[in-house]
């Protein structure tokens, strides 16, 4: 394959389903996967007719909205009517956030963040996991480096993906034996993320992150690894570590940085 990636199986037509994939990391790693020869089974809410005919066709994506309660069936019924009968490797990327006070925000834009970043991905793997084992595949969880600290201005956010990190452990001990499950937390990035929830330029610059291919060649090459979980970017790692394990001078650091 391209860029030095393979997949799940040595068999370069691996099927590879990424959810949120017309846009930021998750439509960079359908474009990487597709140079690698995978076959690709795309998720998204926009419609088709707004996307790349050249990676998104009605053969390749499926139109669903992760916070609505019936996407695992249609994904399935997708799915079926292609013949797909095993998928090698599944991406839970989707995910949406909010940027303000928890006050401030809506009980129905609480709801979305949890519906599309958890409870739609829980959902959905509750669905899949029929798919993802007879192949013995493999499931990433796109977490965030903010998962293993406070996170004030994206308190929900932060609290969905610190769930899905105990998701991932618990279904990994599960599956074990019948498929993998690798939880893959990136720090910020240059993505269209931030303007849809209400992040100017002057609260955070955030042209100075990685972009998405960057993030997204880095999530391809660790999910190439055995490492259950796995943190993109050295500072990353290195918040990660703090905030895991001293986590008293975090939070003590945290509040001195909002007052």
């Amino acid at each position: 394959m391209r860029f030095g990636l393979r997949t799940t199986s040595d068999d370069p037509r691996s099927t590879i389903l990424i959810t949120g994939a017309t846009d930021g990391i998750g439509l960079a790693l359908a474009r990487l996967y597709r140079a690698g020869g995978a076959r690709l089974i795309l998720l998204g809410r926009r419609p088709l007719s707004e996307l790349d005919p050249a990676l998104f066709t009605p053969g390749t994506y499926c139109k669903t909205d992760l916070s609505d309660p019936y996407c695992p069936a249609q994904v399935e019924h997708f799915l079926l009517e292609l013949e797909i009968e095993g998928i090698d490797l599944l991406i839970h990327n989707a995910g949406t956030g909010y940027y303000g006070p928890v006050e401030l925000q809506t009980e129905q834009s609480i709801r979305n963040v949890v519906s599309v970043n958890l409870t739609g991905t829980i959902l959905l793997s509750h669905r899949l996991v029929a798919f993802v084992q007879p192949v013995r595949g493999k499931i990433v969880l796109i977490g965030s480096v903010v998962s293993a600290l406070p996170c004030p201005e994206y308190a929900v956010y932060a609290a969905t993906k610190s769930a899905l990190e105990g998701f991932g452990r618990s279904l990994r001990t599960e599956l074990l034996g019948t498929a993998r499950v690798q939880v893959i937390h990136p720090g910020a990035t240059r993505t269209g993320l931030h303007a849809k929830i209400g992040v100017g330029r002057d609260v955070v610059d955030w042209e100075r992150f990685p972009s998405a291919e960057d993030v997204a060649s880095k999530i391809a090459r660790a999910i190439q690894g055995d490492r259950r979980t796995v943190v993109i970017g050295f500072g990353n790692k290195l918040a990660w570590f703090a905030g895991s394990y001293f986590r008293g001078v975090i939070d003590a650091v945290m509040r001195g940085g909002t007052r």
